[in-house]
């Protein structure tokens, strides 16, 4: 008699679990369709761009393969065997970033397209696993091996050093008496500087963060001139020039930007909704603008890990920004090369995700917790360029850093990690009276 009413109360609280289940289920699934309908996902005229089509793509790259290599092209053996091994390079690395760009794990962006950030990845990994193979050999073949990149390079370049002349006013000079002022302002760099500025505002968000990069960097190019006569400027060149204005510029620039998009109201309505011609562009164009605008929390003086965290942040900007310069120097790129451009660019696209997902680790309370994908291989490729700097760099700087300058950073990293530890052990003594 006992056993019956325990089984039917039994069968009823697992009814009833099922049925919490099932609710909890639904109601998830109804965020989640209200998310993708507020970001235009599911929209009619945009749901087959979001509709996986592995197999086709599989079908159609297949038959691109085979014209390709001539796999049926009983001829195909007439091809010289440096051009087969550059077209299967190429190849080798074509069918690699279709598959990043089907099956590798998405990103926290999602627009213009998750696909799009899946192939980025993939061009990253790509670029991390060449820069592998050039770490592992010698400067002189390395040099050599640019050549297949772009036949310009593989030739020695001299440096230019923008600190030879210092003089703001040269009485001698036949037509402009401020000459080197007019060079320095209208030098091509000058557009690229505010530019670059303008875009880590828009990637970091946070205005003392962003001048603490901007002098931190002048004074990285100030302890390295002996080394590269590009860092050589004049006084007025890094002060006014670089950090008073372009720096400025493109920092107000950039934080003006953030504050519009902070500041808009998100409320995406799909393609196909739209009334007229005019609102389906806008909608179009809006597609490549955030789906939504994520607040930084950086809080460097949160406690210090959070700063010891947050000037990690800070040093793999700076040792990416010079890696650019020891990395020309030293394959001998000019400045103009169009490489140059494609690594800035490639590392413009890495360190979108990689900042969204080092903020959103920050952030994270979890006990466990790791790094996103991105930001494990932005780290990956920083450390790989700067490695091929170390060795490749190895007789081409006679000049040894000058005493002062050795001291000078040497108290700074003192005075840090004292302040560290006795910030450390004030944040200990405050909790433990709390306990008592």
């Amino acid at each position: 008699m006992n056993g019956t009413p325990k089984s039917r109360r039994g069968n009823t609280n697992t009814h009833q679990e099922k049925e919490k289940e099932n609710n909890t289920y639904n109601i998830h699934n109804s965020q989640n369709h209200n998310s993708n309908n507020n970001i235009g996902e599911v929209d009619p005229w945009t749901a087959w761009m979001y509709k996986p089509r592995t197999i086709s793509l599989l079908l159609c790259g297949t038959c691109l393969l085979i014209w390709a290599s001539g796999a049926l092209d009983p001829e195909c053996s007439s091809i010289g065997s440096i051009s087969s091994v550059r077209r299967g390079l190429w190849a080798m690395i074509a069918v690699f970033l279709v598959y990043s760009w089907l099956q590798a794990p998405s990103t926290v962006l999602i627009r213009p397209h998750p696909a799009i950030w899946r192939l980025v990845h993939g061009v990253a990994v790509v670029y991390l696993v060449a820069l592998t193979f050039l770490l592992f050999q010698s400067r002189d073949d390395a040099r050599q091996y640019m050549k297949f990149l772009h036949p310009d390079l593989g030739v020695e370049l001299p440096e230019r050093s923008y600190g030879t002349d210092c003089r703001i006013y040269v009485p001698e000079h036949p037509t402009n008496k401020f000459n080197n002022i007019y060079e320095t302002l209208f030098d091509e760099f000058v557009l690229a500087h505010v530019l670059g500025w303008w875009g880590k505002a828009i990637m970091i968000r946070n205005q003392p963060l962003l001048w603490v990069l901007s002098i931190g960097f002048e004074l990285m190019e100030f302890t390295f001139r002996h080394m590269l006569p590009n860092f050589n400027e004049c006084w007025w060149d890094s002060i006014i020039l670089d950090i008073l204005i372009c720096n400025w510029f493109g920092i107000w620039a950039g934080m003006k930007t953030v504050r519009y998009f902070d500041a808009k109201t998100y409320e995406w309505v799909g393609l196909s909704r739209q009334p007229n011609i005019l609102g389906k562009v806008k909608r179009t164009l809006g597609q490549f603008t955030p789906a939504q605008w994520d607040k930084d929390q950086w809080h460097p003086l949160l406690g210090p890990w959070r700063f010891v965290q947050v000037i990690s942040l800070c040093v793999v900007f700076m040792t990416v920004e010079l890696n650019t310069f020891f990395l020309k120097f030293c394959l001998w790129i000019p400045p103009r090369n169009p490489l140059i451009i494609y690594r800035l660019v490639l590392w413009w696209l890495v360190a979108i995700p990689t900042i969204r997902e080092y903020n959103t680790y920050l952030q994270d309370r979890k006990p466990v917790k790791k790094v996103g994908a991105f930001c494990w291989l932005a780290l990956a490729i920083c450390i790989v360029e700067l490695l091929i700097c170390i060795k490749f760099s190895r007789g081409l700087f006679p000049t040894p850093m000058p005493k002062w300058l050795v001291m000078f950073w040497s108290s700074i990293g003192v005075t840090l990690l004292m302040f560290l530890l006795a910030w450390s052990w004030h944040n200990h003594r405050s909790m433990a009276k709390k306990r008592l």
